[in-house]
């Protein structure tokens, strides 16, 4: 376990963290401890003293070849609502006082306050949810003692925070009515029927996953339901509220596949475009397919069922109504298929099943704190006659449902975005604690969960992240559970700091990319489902095994089709103390020890964002269960690609430790003075927050670029340049900035600083140049920070959803209140060590140019390089080749920069001193990944070296090409990488991506038959353009078999020097070219030829959009084919507009 970075031991209540607090204190409770579990557990102020900042100013850039988390949690790293969030008007604060006086909601009265609650719920939504929002939010104050609750409360007011006066002060005792238990249980009498509780045209099954204390979801019914809705009892009308109304009744089918990397999805062409508004929420799902299934080893077609096991919540970012498109906030993570048969397989059940889009009426920003919930059975009516009398000793380790009837829940978030639970403690609810289904950017923090009287068959008793994306679980702490689970399709969470005695489950349904970092699992030898004494079962129906839950649980097709399917590629385990009790009183033994490994399941050895269902020497597992314990990324088994180091401590943060420091055996001795609450500036840091800012010009006000709410935005009027200007009051030491776009992100802008307003100078070029956010590292001082803006992608003008601007120590403003006479140790900082390692799998940590030349000249198979941000101005030649099983990793961020303009002193073929960015001469099994290259020759170029793959990479302003395959190099990648400004001295050799030679240069670059083959290539997911010279990929004669997929052409800036006027000039043989987009092109889109016969031959072309515009040629150009034996084929799948057509050839059906 990493030493705690916080160790004081305080016992008064400070609600002060890095990422602030709302502190709202009532006379009796001043300090508060939390209750115990099974273990003394830590007061609220040892909690706070050591969870460090958690929003976006501490948090890790992406790391290359791993997903992206930095934008997990409530509003995509921002700091948790303060005291100067809530609206000042007392309307819309209403007080204890009022709570008892208006609404009759009394504590400790024996009364009933589901009423009052839901009426103070109500007029909030009416009177202030309309006008509100995330720094104006309203607020529900609960008093200290005992609220009666018998049925749901729907918080369905935006912007509304129920706050109660800590979670031992405020409890909510929920007692279920007739008409909230479920009056439908299964033929056995074991579990909640969902398909027997039935309403007109409803199920209980649309209020999945089901009732409980809190539900965070609209209310709202559908005109579809009016009438069902209004015949409907009381115990059934919530069938009709909300959740069926996004899905079943909202669906809107797509026209057009969209591939995994994607940001652009083309509706049906009778959809309403009037219902999907940029800055909305959308709902995708991908249908699922025979093929699907497959790829999961789930072979029994029996289970097969029509629904869409992936499925994610994107925020819109742009509406092209006449095009019928819309554009997500973030690229897919899987392919969008039509329906369940674009892929070629067999309908399942003989019906052809859709993927769909909705966009949703979500609820958003709102958040429970400091405040306890339980769910009291003694005395509560059976449904088959007689009461309950139930015992929590008899809940603990029965894995069983007592009181099936009751499977209600504590905490539902179900269509909810940017909500957040704190400080909360549950102590046996009927079921979940804590549940999200279909939910975005959701942060649940400092929780304490302990219990459910339900736990067993039909899957109760989780803590529970399903449909969940973006979200983060921070310092939790949960006993007397079933399991932590990530299931359908739930992605890019993170888990950081749990406390837990259940296993971390991946359920299955295809949940990916998901992080479990410096959490403590210690699982003993009674977590386990056959240790049931009533109503036994799982989620899928089937009975108990007689294993043992081991800390991780990872969901197999074979097993996980009963109720979805398998688990997803790349869910990470990082830096956790995780231990099993392996016999009944035995001791624990570690699991998934080494701190530094980053274990990723679900994935390839040679590729982790690749999928790969685990396997034991090449034959996949039926089950987890009994295989718990086999090294899964050791050939010939498969599944956990382990072959990623960091010894950061965190993949998250950047600083601050991950794992909470051991419980305190002691009590201290002082009572430290308390000290009033200290709020941070709005916005965790960002020195631009609310300050004064002008524009050239405005499409709207200037001021949403610094609301720090990246919901808004600033949009220029589609005049260049324009210009952005913070006026910062005095002048501030700036050490980073990130920009975070719209739709209309800049592909060419710059920083430029001013003393005076007036006189100014440039500090900085604009990074990234691709959308989303950019960051860069800088060191200015200045008072007034300029962002120019040269050109934009699109055709509407920039879009600046936030400008942010961050010091060396975040807010220095405000200081930290520190509680005396304890004083907080200061940790000891032990800098990473420049010698190079000597041990095997090594990892070299770089930051000059000469060090990384002589990492370079001593690496080794199994190695990692890492490049430090900064400039590496120097000639760099790799030599050295890794192996297939250990591969060398040379990595950094975009701000780590790799140019080359030296003099080249070599003539006729190259000897590498040419002035390349990068040159691997005869160096195989390389992976490159995250850095930029500019300012070269050439930027990456690779000769004789095989499998290279580069990830991630940023390539541009390049004399001629960006990156070149060349001299057999054979079977190399390049994905998720962008190209732009190539050709800028030689634009008739500007390509983005050269695959290949010429046969006029066969002489250099052939191998012993003549011909340079680097056959097999791939490029994947990438943007390629504007200001590409020449061609965006370049597929000389003489090579084949490789992909070109899911890419987007933009050929602005082409130059047409040297036949270079398309996006694609196909010369090669047996090439996939497929799920591109294109933009702009010269003359035509792709040209495919056989100029130099017999190649050319062979290739295909199937679901690509291609947009000409006024370009004259094809989207796609086959030359004479005549002398090929395998015709180039065109697929009906493909789709243009504009040019002259889709293709001058018959297309395919």
């Amino acid at each position: 376990m990493p030493t705690p970075r916080w160790t004081a031991v305080l016992t008064a209540v400070t609600l002060a963290t890095s990422a602030s607090a709302i502190l709202v204190l009532h006379a009796a409770n001043a300090v508060a401890v939390q209750a115990p579990l099974q273990a003394p557990a830590q007061s609220l102020a040892q909690a706070a003293a050591q969870i460090p900042d958690l929003t976006s100013a501490n948090r890790r850039a992406p790391i290359a070849g791993l997903p992206d988390w930095s934008k997990a949690g409530y509003r995509g790293g921002a700091a948790l609502p303060g005291t100067s969030d809530v609206n000042p008007s007392a309307t819309c604060q209403i007080t204890p006082a009022e709570l008892a006086s208006t609404y009759n909601v009394r504590p400790d009265d024996g009364a009933d306050d589901s009423a009052g609650l839901q009426q103070a719920v109500d007029f909030v939504r009416t009177s202030c949810s309309p006008s509100a929002g995330y720094t104006k939010l309203s607020l529900i104050t609960l008093p200290a003692g005992r609220i009666d609750v018998s049925r749901q409360i729907g918080l369905d007011a935006d912007y509304l925070l129920i706050k109660g006066a800590g979670q031992d002060q405020t409890t909510i005792v929920f007692r279920p009515d007739v008409n909230t238990r479920y009056d439908a249980l299964t033929p056995d009498g074991s579990d909640w029927d969902e398909d027997g509780m039935t309403s007109g045209a409803g199920k209980g099954g649309w209020t999945w996953p089901g009732r409980g204390l809190f539900r965070v979801q609209t209310r709202e019914v559908s005109s579809k339901y009016t009438s069902d809705y209004a015949a409907a009892p009381a115990n059934r009308k919530d069938l009709f509220e909300g959740s069926v109304n996004q899905h079943w009744a909202g669906g809107v089918a797509i026209r057009q596949a969209s591939a995994a990397g994607s940001t652009l999805i083309s509706l049906a062409s009778n959809a309403n475009m009037a219902l999907f508004k940029a800055g909305g929420y959308l709902w995708v799902g991908g249908a699922n397919s025979v093929k699907w299934y497959q790829q999961q080893t789930a072979t029994d077609s029996t289970m097969y069922l029509n629904q869409h096991m992936r499925q994610q919540i994107f925020q819109i970012a742009a509406v092209d109504t006449t095009n019928r498109t819309v554009t997500i906030d973030k690229p897919m993570e899987w392919d969008l298929p039509v329906d369940s048969t674009s892929d070629g397989s067999a309908a399942i059940g003989g019906t052809a099943y859709p993927s769909r889009v909705t966009p949703l009426k979500v609820v958003q920003g709102v958040g429970l704190e400091d405040l306890g919930i339980t769910q009291e059975m003694n005395g509560l009516p059976k449904l088959g006659g007689g009461t309950y009398t139930l015992s929590e000793a008899d809940a603990v380790h029965n894995y069983g449902n007592m009181a099936p009837e009751y499977e209600m829940h504590g905490i539902v978030l179900k269509w909810a975005v940017n909500s957040w639970i704190r400080r909360v403690k549950t102590h046996m609810t009927g079921s979940h604690p804590i549940v999200t289904e279909n939910a975005k950017n959701i942060q649940v923090q400092e929780t304490s969960l302990d219990g459910a009287w339900n736990k067993g068959k039909g899957g109760n008793g989780y803590f529970r992240g399903s449909r969940v994306w973006d979200s983060l679980y921070a310092y939790n702490t949960s006993r007397n559970l079933r399991h932590f689970t990530f299931q359908w399709s739930a992605s890019d969470n993170v888990v950081i700091g749990l406390d837990t005695d259940s296993d971390l489950n991946l359920h299955g349904g295809w949940e990916h990319r998901n992080l479990f970092e410096g959490s403590t699992v210690r699982v003993p030898f009674e977590h386990s489902s056959k240790n049931c004494r009533a109503n036994c079962g799982e989620e899928g129906g089937g009975a108990p095994d007689d294993s043992t839950w081991y800390p991780i649980w990872w969901g197999a097709g074979p097993k996980a089709l009963k109720w979805s399917g398998s688990s997803g590629p790349q869910n990470v385990f990082y830096g956790n103390t995780m231990s099993k009790q392996l016999t009944a009183g035995g001791p624990y033994t570690g699991y998934y020890t080494d701190p530094r490994r980053v274990y990723q399941f679900g994935s390839t050895a040679a590729d982790a964002t690749k999928f790969q269902h685990l396997a034991i020497g090449g034959t996949t597992i039926p089950d987890w269960a009994s295989r718990e314990s086999v090294d899964y990324s050791a050939s010939p088994n498969a599944g956990v690609n382990a072959t990623k180091t960091d010894a950061s401590g965190s993949l998250f943060l950047r600083s601050g430790t991950s794992t909470p420091s051991p419980t305190p055996t002691v009590t201290p001795t002082v009572t430290p003075t308390v000290t009033p609450t200290v709020t941070p500036p709005p916005g965790g840091g960002n020195l631009a927050c609310g300050k004064t800012i002008t524009a050239s010009a405005n499409g709207s006000t200037a001021g949403r670029a610094v609301d720090c709410d990246a919901a808004t935005a600033w949009q220029s009027t589609t005049t260049k340049p324009a210009w952005l200007t913070v006026d910062l009051g005095t002048a501030q030491n700036i050490t980073r900035i990130a920009v975070k776009w719209g739709a209309g992100y800049g592909t060419s802008y710059k920083f430029r600083q001013s003393s005076d307003g007036s006189s100014w100078s440039t500090f900085q070029n604009g990074t990234g140049l691709d959308g989303g956010t950019d960051e860069v590292a800088v060191n200015v001082t200045t008072r007034y920070l300029q962002l120019y803006l040269s050109q934009y992608a699109g055709s509407s003008g920039f879009t600046v959803n936030e400008l942010e601007l961050y010091g060396p120590d975040g807010p220095t403003s405000t200081p930290t209140p520190t509680p005396t006479p304890t004083p907080t140790p200061t940790p000891t900082v032990t800098p990473t060590p420049t010698p190079t390692p000597t041990g095997p799998n090594r990892t070299v940590n770089v930051s000059t140019p000469a060090q990384l030349k002589a990492a370079i000249a001593d690496a080794r198979p199994g190695d990692t390089i890492r490049l430090a941000d900064g400039v590496y101005h120097d000639e760099f030649v790799i030599t050295t080749s890794g192996t297939s099983g250990n591969r060398i990793t040379l990595s950094g961020s975009r701000n780590a920069i790799l140019e080359n303009d030296l003099a080249g002193a070599g003539s006729g073929c190259p000897n590498g001193h040419l002035q390349y960015g990068l040159y691997l001469n005869g160096a195989s099994y390389w992976n490159l990944t995250g850095f930029t290259v500019r300012d070269s020759k050439k930027g990456i170029v690779m000769d004789g070296a095989r499998s290279t793959v580069i990830d991630g990479v940023y390539v541009h302003h390049t004399q001629d090409e960006g990156v070149h395959f060349r001299k057999g190099s054979s079977d190399g990648v390049i994905r998720n990488s962008t190209v732009t400004d190539t050709g800028l001295v030689q634009p008739g050799y500007g390509e983005g991506v050269y695959i290949g030679s010429a046969n006029s240069n066969w002489a250099c670059f052939g191998g012993s038959d003549g011909v340079d083959r680097s056959d097999n290539v791939q490029v994947l997911n990438n943007t390629i353009g504007p200001n590409v010279a020449a061609e965006s990929v370049d597929i000389k004669e003489g090579t084949s078999g490789g992909v070109i997929r899911g890419n987007h052409f933009d050929g602005t800036g082409q130059k047409n020097v040297n036949s270079g006027d398309s996006w694609l000039d196909v010369k090669g043989d047996g090439y996939t070219i497929e799920s591109n987009t294109g933009v702009n092109p010269y003359t035509e889109g792709v040209r495919v030829q056989t100029v130099y016969a017999p190649y050319g031959c062979g290739n295909v072309l199937r679901s690509n959009d291609f947009t000409i515009g006024s370009a004259t040629g094809y989207a796609i150009f086959v030359n004479n084919q005549s002398s090929c034996a395998a015709k180039n084929v065109v697929y009906a799948s493909n789709k243009s507009s504009g040019g002259r057509g889709l293709t001058n050839i018959p297309v395919t059906p």
